[in-house]
């Protein structure tokens, strides 16, 4: 048998022996917060009886080492756990995000790309909170106002346009943004009639319409941001796609891409106007 062979079969023993018992899995977590006595993991909620039969078989193992009256985990085990934890992380963030995409329209006519979404480990859903009850928009302004390449589409007109148009960058940068027609004839008439006639130095701000998409898209350099269509055909304007993964931003930059590439109209440099 290879080393490698027999290592993978260890790992694959050690995971079997933690996760056969949610006691010893449950000792394990309250031992990777802190080291504890038997009392302190009982008062967690873990029972007496079952507490001491576990951790006599974690210590035998070298999962868990004593020291006087206290239980700590062993390094070895600490690393594992913390492996172990951060896939765990993982899981349930890719599942919810898969979730969130089995509710929302990822196929249509219009564009294929997205339904190709890749499901990166950092790819996440934000939502609107009591709290925060614009979170979704403020993070779609934020990404519009980043400084380098920055490409949106727009399936709705942004309630915060006229800052984010007046709002010069303070490095060289491009906004390019891709709106329905009547959206886009609506943002240059507003252009043309504002009193303000500053000029930015740092942004160039160049509209192209296209046909109505049931999408939302801002891609920067440093992230992308994905606003979906539920089912229903409603706009979902309280949760969205967000991820600043490499692969990602490339599948943003496709998306707004192949929709571009659909329109016959040319850009119309806001600055000119």
């Amino acid at each position: 048998m290879s080393t490698t062979r027999f290592d993978e079969e260890k790992n694959e023993n050690e995971l079997n022996f933690i996760l056969r018992s949610d006691i010893k899995l449950n000792i394990l977590k309250e031992l990777y917060k802190q080291d504890s006595t038997i009392k302190e993991l009982e008062e967690s909620g873990l029972n007496y009886g079952s507490l001491l039969s576990s951790l006599k078989q974690l210590n035998k193992e070298g999962y868990v080492v004593k020291n006087d009256n206290e239980y700590k985990l062993s390094n070895s085990m600490r690393m594992k756990l913390s492996n172990l934890l951060y896939l765990n992380e993982i899981i349930e963030e890719t599942s919810s995000v898969k979730e969130y995409l089995n509710t929302h329209l990822l196929r249509n006519d219009i564009i294929e790309t997205l339904s190709e979404i890749p499901i990166t480990d950092d790819l996440q859903i934000i939502n609107n909170t009591p709290l925060n009850p614009y979170k979704v928009v403020n993070n779609f302004s934020k990404n519009m106002a980043e400084n380098g390449q920055v490409k949106c589409i727009f399936t709705y007109l942004h309630p915060e346009f006229e800052i984010i148009f007046n709002d010069d960058a303070k490095f060289k940068s491009e906004l390019n943004i891709l709106v329905a027609e009547d959206i886009k004839e609506y943002l240059v008439y507003d252009k043309q009639k504002s009193v303000d006639k500053s000029p930015l130095v740092n942004r160039q701000i160049n509209i192209k319409s296209i046909n109505p998409i049931k999408l939302s898209l801002v891609v920067s350099e440093k992230e992308v941001m994905i606003v979906l269509y539920n089912k229903n055909g409603t706009y979902d304007t309280n949760s969205a796609l967000i991820s600043n993964d490499l692969k990602m931003i490339k599948f943003g930059n496709r998306i707004f891409d192949e929709i571009e590439s659909y329109s016959s109209d040319e850009y119309t440099n806001l600055n000119l106007l």
